[in-house]
């Protein structure tokens, strides 16, 4: 039987990142500021769950440290400048490339990082163009 087309985690994230920005067109521009905010956070805490499931203390402690280091920048983007916002999916895709790259952080499954650092990337990009647009 011929093997399935393997679809790249890169190329999907891609997509949904593509996917997943229109809806900050039509969302008021506090609208769309909150809620990239609000998604900033809860990505940001991703890998608290990997560290909980398979990581040891000292990699749990971290990766709570560096959630919390992507809260505080999703607040300093409601709050004081809201350009911390994408700057801070740009960071996170860096931290998806770091447990890519690194084994010493806490395992997760293979796919993840690319597809979350493709996706991160995408919507920092797209999220600018849009916000530029509406600050026009």
């Amino acid at each position: 039987m011929p093997e399935k087309p393997h679809l790249s985690p890169a190329l999907i994230g891609g997509v949904l990142s593509i996917g997943s920005l229109p809806m900050h067109l039509i969302l008021s521009h506090l609208h769309s500021v909150q809620l990239a905010a609000m998604l900033l956070a809860v990505i940001g805490a991703i890998y608290v769950g990997f560290a909980l499931q398979r990581g040891s203390t000292p990699q749990i402690v971290v990766e709570i440290m560096v959630a919390s280091g992507f809260m505080a920048v999703a607040l300093l983007g409601l709050w004081v400048n809201q350009w911390a916002i994408p700057i801070g999916y740009v960071l996170h895709g860096a931290w998806d490339f770091a447990h890519h790259r690194h084994n010493r952080l806490v395992t997760i499954p293979s796919w993840y990082p690319s597809f979350c650092a493709i996706y991160d990337w995408v919507f920092a990009v797209g999220l600018m163009v849009i916000w530029l647009r509406a600050v026009a």
